[in-house]
C-alpha cells in the first residue's frame, strides 16, 4: 500500500474546502508521512517539525477510511486513531476525505471563518403560512404513534416533545456511575474557552478527552467556566459503536433514513447560541435537563442569520434571544419565541429549519439523530 501516494491525493484539493496546515501521519514507529495543505498541497516521508496536527492511526485503518468501510470519527471515538495539536483543524479531517471521495475537481475555496448571506429554505414558507405557534406541545410516546405524528407533525415542520421515551434505552436505566463502564477506552472532542463567542469558527478550543473521566469529572470545580466562560462541553461527537447497544432509534423514521447519531455530554451552564440544522432532528435527553429556545424557520432576516457556507446549510444567528438588542434587530420584537426544558426520558422532534438555542440546565447527557426525512423538499 503506498500510503504517500494515498495522502497525496487525499490532500491534494484540501485547499478548496477553506483548510491550511500540516498533517503528520504516524502509521507506525518507523512509517510516517506529512502533507502540507496550502492553494497546492505537497506530501513528503518522514516527521515534520512542527505539524498543526499529529494523527496516529494503523496503515489498515487507514485504508479503511479511504475506502469508506471505517468511519474517521467512530476509529477516534474508539480509541483506535489518535489525534494530537490544533484540534480545531484536526475536525475538518472528515470533511478532507468526503472531499476527495466525492467532491472531484477543485472547487472555489470557503473561507470557514467568514460569514455568508443565507439563502431561504422551503421549511420558511411552511411555517410562515401556518398560524403562530406559541408553545410545543407534548405527547406521551405511548399516545403518539408513529402514523400521528407523521400526519400531524412532519409535513407541517412543527415541533413537538414526545416524554417518556427513552424507557428502553438501557443507557436511560443506567445510572451515571454504572454507566462509566461503558464510556472506559472511548473518546471525545471537548470545547474549551469561549467556544459561544467563536460558535461555528475553526479557531475554536478543541481537546482530546477521554469520555470516561470527562463524564467522572462533571462535578467537580475544575470544569467550571472561568472570567464568564461557559464550562468544557463535549458536543456533536459522534456517538461510538460501543454504546449503539445501549439506545434504540426513535420509532418515527426508517432505520435507513438517519444519520450516525450523536452524543453530547456537559455541566450546568453548556451554551449552544442561537442557529438551525439542514435536517429533521430528533434529540434524546438521557441525563438530566436541557432549555431549548426556538423560533420559527420564516423569522431568518430578523434574527440577524448568516452561513458557513456559500450555498447555506448550517446557519448562525447575531440576535441573542437572552440578551435581546431591538435597536439593531427590530424585527425580532415580532418572533414568538418558544421556550420548552427537556427531561431525563423526553425526545424532542426539532424540524429542519427551526432555530434553536440550547443550554444545560444540569449536569446532560444528549443524544440526537439527524434524519433525511425529504420533508419540504
Amino acid at each position: 500500500m503506498d500510503l504517500q501516494s494515498i495522502l497525496g491525493k487525499l490532500f491534494a484539493n484540501a485547499g478548496a474546502v477553506g483548510i491550511e496546515g500540516v498533517f503528520q501521519f504516524v502509521f507506525g514507529p518507523q512509517q510516517a508521512y506529512w502533507s502540507e495543505v496550502k492553494a497546492s498541497s505537497r506530501t513528503e516521508a518522514g516527521r515534520h517539525p512542527s505539524p498543526d496536527v499529529t494523527i496516529e492511526v494503523a496503515p489498515n485503518d487507514f485504508a479503511g477510511i479511504m475506502t469508506g468501510t471505517a468511519n474517521v470519527e467512530e476509529l477516534f471515538a474508539s480509541g483506535r486513531l489518535k489525534i494530537g495539536g490544533n484540534m480545531g483543524l484536526a475536525t475538518m479531517l472528515p470533511q478532507i476525505i468526503d472531499h476527495a471521495r466525492y467532491g472531484g475537481a477543485p472547487t472555489q475555496k470557503v473561507d470557514m471563518n467568514k460569514r455568508y448571506p443565507t439563502p431561504p429554505r422551503h421549511s420558511e414558507t411552511i411555517t410562515a403560512a401556518r398560524p403562530v405557534q406559541t408553545v410545543v406541545e407534548r405527547r406521551p410516546r405511548s399516545e403518539l404513534s408513529r402514523q400521528a405524528f407523521e400526519e400531524h407533525y412532519l409535513p407541517y415542520g412543527t415541533p413537538v416533545v414526545i416524554s417518556h421515551a427513552l424507557h428502553d434505552w438501557p443507557l436511560f436505566r443506567l445510572s451515571r456511575e454504572e454507566s462509566l463502564v461503558h464510556f472506559a477506552e472511548l473518546q471525545g472532542i471537548t470545547r474549551h474557552g469561549d467556544y459561544v463567542k467563536k460558535t461555528f469558527s475553526t479557531e475554536r478550543d478543541f481537546r482530546s478527552t477521554s469520555m470516561a473521566d470527562f463524564i467522572a469529572s462533571l462535578d467537580s470545580p475544575a470544569v467550571k467556566g472561568k472570567d464568564g466562560e461557559p464550562p468544557a462541553y463535549m458536543g456533536n461527537n459522534i456517538l461510538p459503536s460501543a454504546l449503539m447497544q445501549q439506545i434504540q432509534y426513535p420509532p418515527y423514521f426508517d432505520a435507513s433514513l438517519f444519520i450516525a447519531p450523536r452524543i453530547w455530554i456537559g455541566p450546568k451552564g453548556t451554551l449552544t447560541p442561537l442557529h438551525r440544522d439542514d435536517s429533521d432532528n430528533l434529540f434524546a435527553q438521557v441525563w438530566g435537563q436541557k432549555k431549548f429556545t426556538l423560533a420559527a424557520p420564516h423569522h431568518r432576516e430578523a434574527l440577524g442569520t448568516w452561513s458557513t457556507a456559500p450555498e447555506g446549510g448550517l446557519d448562525g444567528c447575531d440576535f441573542n434571544p437572552d440578551a435581546p438588542d431591538y435597536e439593531r434587530f427590530p424585527g425580532a420584537r415580532d418572533v414568538t419565541f418558544l421556550r420548552v426544558t427537556l427531561e431525563a426520558g423526553d425526545l424532542l422532534f426539532l424540524p429542519e429549519g427551526w432555530f434553536h438555542q440550547v443550554e444545560s440546565v444540569s449536569t446532560s447527557l444528549s443524544v440526537n439523530f439527524w434524519v433525511n426525512s425529504g420533508r419540504g423538499w
